[in-house]
């Protein structure tokens, strides 16, 4: 069995981080599609990188992904908007459900908390996965629905799922 290990993320891999970010199996998941310049990450870094959780998953040692997890208040309501990064330009199918595993242990330790996730909706392993780690689709009808969709940016081609831990 290959050994799977976390380790928090730090200022010191603020360009690693960047490279991961810029990938094309990330980027072509992503809801924006362009490269991400020194300038804009380093901005994003020092700004808004302090509001979000992130912590490599390793495998034999190696980073394969990065998980993140954007924590933020909405009325009486706290959310996480949760995300994984690949950090090799392949990955397989049992690495991937790996990680998506070892952040929902992470996330399920959050209580009080709604966590969300976004799927593209042409990722059609991803599209699969939410119901196994207790997801439920946010439909139009929810009342966070309008908020999480403007705040966090998603768009139509992307299908938003959560649940409440």
């Amino acid at each position: 069995m290959k050994k799977f290990v976390i380790l928090q993320i730090n200022d010191k891999i603020i360009n690693k981080y960047l490279f991961y970010k810029n990938l094309y199996i990330n980027r072509r998941y992503s809801s924006s599609k362009k490269i991400i310049t020194k300038i804009d990450h380093y901005q994003w870094w020092f700004l808004k990188q302090k509001l979000r959780k992130s912590f490599f998953i390793l495998k034999q040692d190696k980073p394969i992904f990065i998980s993140t997890s954007d924590h933020f208040t909405f009325k009486n309501y706290k959310f996480i908007y949760s995300g994984l990064i690949s950090c090799l330009p392949e990955t397989n199918l049992f690495d991937l459900l790996k990680a998506i595993k070892i952040q929902n242990e992470y996330l399920n330790k959050q209580k009080k908390k709604y966590c969300f996730i976004s799927i593209d909706k042409n990722n059609k392993v991803l599209m699969h996965h939410w119901k196994y780690f207790g997801y439920t689709p946010l439909y139009k009808k929810n009342i966070f629905y309008k908020y999480v969709k403007k705040v966090l940016n998603i768009r139509k081609n992307y299908n938003v799922f959560y649940k409440k831990v």
